[in-house]
């Protein structure tokens, strides 16, 4: 269209190796504390509600 201009986009930022490690593991340990979580919850929820004594 006549009379708009694009706006200037800069590039991404390029990332090294060692800072996608590192982004990785910390995502990885937030799936992992999300999971071991739920894991403690659900055993807690069985403890109450499913007592064999």
């Amino acid at each position: 269209m006549p009379g708009t201009e694009r706006k200037n986009v800069q590039p991404s930022s390029v990332r090294t190796p060692a800072e996608l490690e590192v982004e990785c593991a910390i995502q990885l340990r937030r799936i992992g504390n999300n999971l071991n979580f739920r894991h403690k919850l659900l055993k807690l929820i069985a403890k109450l509600f499913c007592s064999g004594t």
